[in-house]
């Protein structure tokens, strides 16, 4: 089947085992990769190491992983036009406090409150609307 159109070829049965091979072209060259490669390299590039004290995001963070890891407290800006359905979360992995700013945009939580509690908190942010952002997780003073 070779010669076969991808439309021709019958479905794949799930779930997959993740050792299947698949072909994908890599700098030009054609070379074979497994399923479980796929996702892990997925997996890695959707998190974002933050050594800095100070970040706003971009759209480009969209669905990714920040993972905070300065000893100094670090500020996370909300930014405008990010739109609805962007979402993000953010780990404080080092002993700096991570705080979320609204900036501009509005920005809630069920506790009023918008810090990490310590180190290997999570805060999910979540934009449900335009300009209005959601902090959920592990928040505290």
């Amino acid at each position: 089947m070779a010669d076969a159109k991808i439309s021709a070829l019958s479905p794949v049965s799930t779930p997959l085992a993740g050792t299947e091979v698949l072909p994908i072209v890599q700098s030009g060259s054609t070379k074979k990769v497994t399923v479980d490669q796929m996702i892990a390299a997925q997996l890695a590039a959707n998190i974002i190491t933050e050594s800095g004290t100070t970040r706003t995001l971009s759209a480009s963070d969209n669905q990714k992983v920040i993972y905070c890891t300065s000893g100094s407290a670090t500020t996370i800006n909300c930014a405008a036009a990010l739109g609805a359905g962007f979402n993000v979360t953010i780990i404080q992995g080092g002993a700096g406090k991570v705080t979320v700013a609204a900036n501009s945009q509005t920005l809630v939580s069920y506790s009023s409150l918008f810090s990490t509690m310590g180190q290997y908190a999570v805060i999910s942010l979540i934009c449900p609307v335009a300009n209005t952002f959601v902090a959920a997780g592990n928040l505290g003073v």
